[in-house]
């Protein structure tokens, strides 16, 4: 595994859901909080899958946002990955591979609780 660079905190700030030409359900996330190394980010965490599997446990998920930089610059990233439902509770695990606007890359995983609205883990390098 990469070397850790950070962790991140980001609290859960409301949703939306639509749906696609393809009839499947469009949730759109959105977080704000803070990361190491990137201060205040603000994003949106963007799933999708077919009606018929609304109760699915797992499906691949995309991360949008924004990292709003302590030197007053914006650091824009796009994230792919994949999430996995725990049994028996609310609670999802998410990893993801994020390209960075100035070139970098870098992993993250953590998890969603729903109890507490938190989208939290670690950052790793690439």
């Amino acid at each position: 595994m990469s070397e850790e660079i950070g962790e991140f905190t980001l609290k859960h700030t409301g949703c939306t859901y639509g749906t696609n030409s393809e009839g499947e359900i469009i949730a759109n996330n959105n977080f704000v909080g803070d990361a190491t190394g990137f201060g205040p980010v603000w994003g949106t965490l963007i799933s999708k899958q077919p009606l018929s599997n609304a109760n699915s446990s797992t499906g691949n998920c995309q991360w949008v946002g924004i990292a709003f930089l302590e030197e007053g610059s914006e650091l824009g990233g796009i994230g792919n990955g994949t999430w996995e439902k725990t049994s028996g509770s609310h609670e999802w695990s998410i990893v993801m591979n994020v390209d960075l606007s100035d070139g970098g890359k870098h992993r993250a995983e953590g998890s969603i609780n729903l109890d507490t609205l938190i989208y939290s883990g670690k950052i790793y390098e690439g």
